[in-house]
């Protein structure tokens, strides 16, 4: 019996289908590098990199009238349903740390050193922000709510060239007014074109959240995030919406831990039309914004992914039933060959036992 091998159109078929798996492999490639250089993206995976736990957040509009005492008590109650639900982090361990949170507001601050007095852009943080939030240090540290005073800051490069003619400065001393803050460290704000249009400024500093309140112009609390044991889907996601669903109206919750995924690529699509239209006064820092935009080049490359691997799939699937059927006579030849050589094989093991 003669083999029926591939025919031109099929050989073309084949090479085709080759290509389209090359282009679905390039595609995703970039997909998986835009993704890595979006901020906060793998915040979860600190955690737990094989899964497990969600980070979300919370972005409020202006008019939410969101306490900083109300969010320190959401931490502590979703803290209490976890302990209380007897999930931890680690068997040998059940009294470690099962999540990490923060909050932070936007204002301005003016501030002045011997060189200058600048009005800087300024968040006020409280809780783990820079866990979740980390920035480009240039010299220094951060600054903590475990530090005994609340009077310290980091400042970015421009601030810092302002203020001081140099980028390290960490341990010198601003003042607001007359009192004393100490700047920590130096980070890069970004400074490319998509972050600047998504809201990232310069002339910025970081500040503790009653530091700000206190000493200078502060707009309410923006944002909070969390990252929390996520055991089952929706989990940790159906905790933080139940307790903060008074707010419901004034409030955009994203999980940002399966953002990225294949399938909530392909489900963000859909709302790639509606995306200008907003019903909610809420504004984005400029790390979500980016984020967003991100998404939405995601999601199209993760479409055409998802047609050129099915392409490459469906030729080769349907190349293998055709050869299948014209081969038919020839391949049940070879399995009753086989079938026969099995089953001599086995009737030899059996007449060896029997002796």
């Amino acid at each position: 019996m003669e083999v029926k091998g591939l025919s031109r159109i099929k050989l073309i078929f084949l090479i085709s289908a080759g290509a389209g798996l090359l282009i679905a492999l390039i595609l995703r490639i970039v997909s998986l590098s835009i993704i890595s250089k979006v901020p906060g993206a793998k915040v979860a995976e600190k955690w737990a990199k094989e899964g497990g736990y969600s980070h979300i957040s919370a972005y409020f509009t202006p008019d939410a009238g969101v306490e900083a005492d109300t969010l320190k008590y959401l931490h502590f109650q979703i803290e209490e349903k976890l302990n209380a639900e007897s999930i931890t982090t680690d068997e040998q361990n059940p009294n470690a740390r099962l999540t990490e949170s923060c909050f932070a507001a936007n204002g301005t601050i003016a501030v002045s050193s011997k060189k200058a007095n600048v009005t800087l852009n300024a968040v006020g943080v409280s809780g783990d922000y820079f866990n979740i939030h980390p920035q480009e240090m240039l010299t220094g540290v951060y600054f903590s709510d475990s530090d005994l005073n609340e009077d310290y800051c980091i400042i970015d490069r421009s601030a810092a060239w302002k203020l001081y003619g140099s980028p390290d400065v960490a341990g010198q001393i601003l003042y607001v007014g007359d009192k004393p803050l100490v700047v920590r460290g130096v980070f890069e704000q970004p400074q490319d074109k998509l972050s600047f249009a998504a809201g990232a400024r310069q002339d910025f500093c970081y500040v503790s959240y009653n530091y700000l309140k206190d000493n200078g112009t502060i707009y309410g609390v923006s944002s909070y995030d969390i990252v929390m044991p996520n055991p089952v889907t929706g989990y940790a996601m159906t905790k933080v919406k139940g307790m903060l669903s008074a707010n419901e109206d004034k409030i955009d919750l994203i999980e940002n831990t399966k953002r990225f995924s294949i399938m909530n690529s392909l489900k963000n699509l859909k709302g790639v039309f509606y995306r200008s239209m907003r019903t909610k006064a809420v504004v984005y820092p400029w790390w979500e914004n980016v984020a967003r935009n991100k998404a939405d080049i995601v999601s199209v490359l993760t479409l055409f992914f998802v047609i050129m691997l099915s392409y490459a799939g469906l030729v080769v699937l349907a190349l293998a039933v055709i050869l299948f059927i014209q081969n038919k006579d020839l391949i049940g030849h070879q399995f009753v060959k086989l079938y026969e050589w099995i089953s001599s094989l086995i009737a030899y093991k059996k007449r060896e036992e029997g002796l």
